[in-house]
């Protein structure tokens, strides 16, 4: 529609204002950036006239995030009622979407008194004509903490969203619907790299807070638990297993973590809604503070909440309580507090070998770890014989080459070298080496455990 105003010559120029990100088959972007707090608290004290207030207008400013005209209307909102921009700030904390709705104090000039509210609500509205998912995706997004988030979370996780949502996003769905929020300038699409390895990339979305306000003030109390519900259930699923020991999982754990750990938080009653999948959350957060992390105080809050929460949904002795029952006891053992680590590690162990049988592999990891406490106990005796079953049931379950059998390997051998059998001790560093260096590669960490030890044990043998 733009090309026939469009000079044809070199010198004159064109300036086009658009919502509307794709314009480079025209013209070239240039991106009108939302005000920062300085700006914005300028444009407060200007308009209100009130120069004492230069903390609270940057305090005010930095709530609306730069949106101009959110601006303009709390500023005509404390002019017309002659309050403090601390009294509206804490109005517009406890009901942003009221506030951004009043239409005394939206500008008469633009577009004849439209609030923020209202223009984000048609922008809204023209997004969902676009797609169909556009305006669910974006009321499920504001329903998440202010952070950005992964697509993936909606791509992976799209089988646990109603329909017509989980329909709509099939495909290329989840791009087609954000490149329509992005067409009204709802959302911001964004790469972001890995903190601490950027060559792992992740797209993520991420919505101007007011947009967040009003995109939630669309549904109700019902529909917001329903929503709620559907998110716990799919970031439960994209949350990555094994982030207790497992760096290749940090990354995207590290990506999902502020959001799980905000929707966890927030919602008091979270375990009564989905109490499975908020428990395998805070389990999942509570594993990923204690390996990655070191955050050992709230990987126990969160590890004791999904133990209480896995014991009333499933029973005490359930394989899953088993479970939760021997995280949090590895986890009081990092944190030296044996004497309350060793009933719930044995409590595991009892339930793994009455629900999964003497020989199944989770029942050698009970063993393993029990006996692995009572060896920091100094109690080498009771621990040794731990370690010998563990082993043999890893090595007929899941093979001798396997890194599970290393694993067992490698904490028997370390028993065998403080009993002084330093003899008997090498030849298992030695397997559990072969196989962690031929499963693993020469450059994992675990590989570099064993090897460390080793060379321990040499140095010790010299």
């Amino acid at each position: 529609m733009i090309r026939p105003y469009l000079p044809r010559g070199g010198v004159p120029k064109v300036i086009v204002t658009s919502n509307a990100p794709n314009w480079r088959g025209v013209a070239e972007p240039v991106e009108i950036r939302l005000w920062p707090k300085e700006i914005g608290a300028d444009f407060l004290i200007a308009r209100t006239g009130r120069i004492a207030e230069r903390r609270e207008a940057e305090d005010l400013s930095e709530a609306l995030e730069g949106l101009p005209l959110a601006h303009e209307q709390a500023a005509a909102y404390c002019e017309r009622l002659e309050i403090p921009l601390a009294k509206y700030r804490r109005r517009f904390d406890a009901a942003p979407a009221r506030l951004l709705d009043t239409g005394k104090d939206a500008p008469a000039e633009y577009h004849d008194r439209l609030t923020v509210a209202k223009t984000f609500a048609l922008a809204i509205d023209e997004a969902a004509r676009l797609h169909p998912a556009a305006e669910p995706l974006l009321i499920h997004a504001a329903l998440l903490a202010p952070e950005p988030i992964p697509l993936f979370l909606f791509a992976e996780g799209r089988e646990h969203f109603a329909e017509p949502l989980a329909s709509a996003l099939a495909d290329d769905g989840i791009d087609e619907a954000v490149a329509a929020l992005r067409a009204f300038a709802l959302v911001d699409r964004e790469t972001i790299p890995d903190e601490r390895d950027p060559a792992i990339t992740t797209e993520t979305i991420r919505l101007h807070r007011l947009v967040r306000q009003v995109a939630a003030f669309r549904c109700d109390d019902m529909a917001r638990d329903a929503a709620l519900r559907t998110l716990i259930d799919a970031l439960a699923a994209v949350y990555p297993d094994g982030v207790l020991n497992d760096p290749a999982t940090w990354p995207r754990a590290r990506r999902l973590d502020a959001t799980a750990l905000a929707l966890v938080d927030a919602y008091a009653t979270i375990s009564e809604r989905s109490p499975l999948a908020a428990g395998y959350l805070m389990g999942r957060l509570g594993s990923y503070r204690h390996g990655a992390l070191g955050a050992y105080a709230a990987a126990r809050s969160l590890s004791e909440r999904a133990l209480a929460i896995c014991e009333k949904a499933l029973g005490p002795d359930h394989p899953d309580t088993g479970m939760r029952l021997n995280n949090l006891a590895l986890l009081l053992k990092a944190q030296g507090d044996f004497a309350a680590a060793r009933p719930l590690s044995e409590r595991a162990l009892a339930i793994n070998e009455k629900a999964l049988g003497p020989d199944h592999p989770d029942t050698a990891t009970t063993l393993g770890n029990l006996a692995g406490l009572l060896h920091d106990q100094s109690e080498s005796a009771s621990a040794r014989p731990l370690y010998e079953r563990a082993l043999a049931i890893r090595e007929n379950a899941l093979g001798p080459h396997h890194p599970t059998s290393a694993t067992s390997l490698n904490s028997l051998a370390l028993l065998l070298q403080a009993q002084g059998e330093v003899a008997a001790a090498r030849p298992l560093y030695e397997r559990a080496l072969a196989i962690r260096e031929k499963a693993l590669g020469p450059d994992h960490p675990d590989t570099a455990t064993v090897r460390r030890n080793l060379a321990a044990l040499l140095e010790l043998n010299r």
